[in-house]
């Protein structure tokens, strides 16, 4: 078996939103190098899938770059990859087997971004027994892939996580977490099915105090509440989430003709959570974690969480450290000044969002508690 390395001669991404691609890169076709010795390589690290050549894509970062402590784990292998490695899915899949692996290990952190799941999985990583791995885009890249056949998505899925999840990556620790990114919760259900015996959290917050937070980074870089017809809107929101578009258009009445930027986020929202609800629906084995709970009671929730981790409740205090600092420092979506939000979302658009609520059947509440929601001690 035989990998190709990848010459890297430029990069460039449009923004922090897109999934990760071997688009992300300028690049030519060098020496081959043996499969196998990726394995052992812990400065290897999986990027993206290629799905039209049915190669995946990885990364070879500088030694002293620990994945574990960065944010966005995809942007720290944009920024930092010194070349390339492609490897085929058939050689890819066949590896992966070898890997040791137990997903009863892995919590799989589920989330509608902007709401604390980058901290508690940061707080997570602070214990000695566990390690974090944020935003890993090889795994967002199954919300691209909806034609493959499912056992085939679920078979490269399981091999994504063996090789993220290798004994040179994690080392000796005996909990994995993986954060995912919000795009991703469009296809939760896969990773369930994929990942059966994995803990699967997902985290959320009210729609109102999560479109404030987007308000805040778009006053911060002069970004104007421009308005979108409903049919528009629609596609974006379906394009966002590599979903068919009649799942987003079901929750936008068309008595709501346009929306602005962040009202029609809100209809994002609602489908995100809508994932959730159709899982709960199927009995899968998934429970909720509110953004609220951790302000409110940020140890109470720590400590359930570490419960079903199967943690002592001795590790607290190493969670605790986390918070200590803002989690995505160093990166566009860092807080202003080492502070939270203090902006509210704007009156108008705050009514448009309710609005938008009124009209759903069950999303009819900006501060949902859902079923299976977590409960703090």
């Amino acid at each position: 078996m035989t990998a190709i390395k990848l010459h890297i001669h430029s990069r460039h991404r449009e923004h922090m939103g897109i999934i990760a691609s071997l688009d992300d890169f300028e690049w030519s076709a060098g020496d081959t190098i043996d499969a196998a010795s990726l394995l052992d390589d812990p400065n290897i690290t999986l990027y993206c899938l290629d799905q039209a050549n049915k190669r995946a894509i990885f990364t070879a970062l500088p030694a002293d770059i620990d994945l574990s402590q960065k944010p966005f784990m995809y942007q720290a292998q944009f920024d930092q990859a010194e070349f390339l490695v492609a490897l085929p899915y058939a050689d890819f899949l066949e590896l992966a087997e070898g890997i040791p692996f137990d997903d009863r290990a892995l919590l799989c952190l589920h989330n509608i971004g902007r709401c604390g799941s980058t901290v508690l999985a940061r707080a997570l990583n602070e214990i000695d027994d566990v390690i974090t791995l944020s935003e890993p885009d090889a795994l967002t890249n199954f919300v691209k892939m909806r034609a493959v056949p499912e056992r085939a998505r679920r078979d490269l899925l399981r091999a994504c996580a063996r090789w993220l999840c290798r004994p040179a990556i994690v080392g000796d620790h005996r909990r994995i977490v993986i954060k995912f990114r919000n795009q991703a919760t469009a296809v939760m259900g896969l990773y369930v099915q994929a990942l059966p015996n994995a803990l699967h959290l997902f985290m959320l917050r009210n729609v109102i105090d999560w479109l404030a937070s987007f308000h805040r980074l778009h006053v911060k870089r002069a970004v104007e509440p421009k308005r979108y017809p409903r049919e528009q809107v629609i596609d974006q929101q379906a394009s966002y989430y590599g979903c068919p578009r009649a799942q987003i258009e079901r929750l936008a009445p068309p008595s709501i003709e346009s929306y602005r930027v962040l009202e029609g986020r809100a209809i994002g929202w609602l489908f995100m959570l809508g994932r959730y609800l159709e899982l709960v629906e199927s009995r899968a084995e998934v429970a909720a974690l509110r953004y609220e709970d951790l302000q409110c009671d940020r140890d109470g929730l720590l400590l359930s969480v570490m419960k079903m981790m199967g943690l002592p409740d001795t590790s607290l205090n190493a969670a605790r450290r986390a918070f200590a600092s803002d989690a995505q420092a160093g990166t566009k979506l860092a807080r202003d000044g080492g502070r939270g939000n203090t902006l509210a979302l704007p009156e108008d658009q705050q009514a448009t969002v309710r609005k938008l609520l009124a009209k759903q059947s069950l999303l009819n509440s900006a501060d949902v508690v859902l079923p299976g929601t977590v409960q703090v001690p």
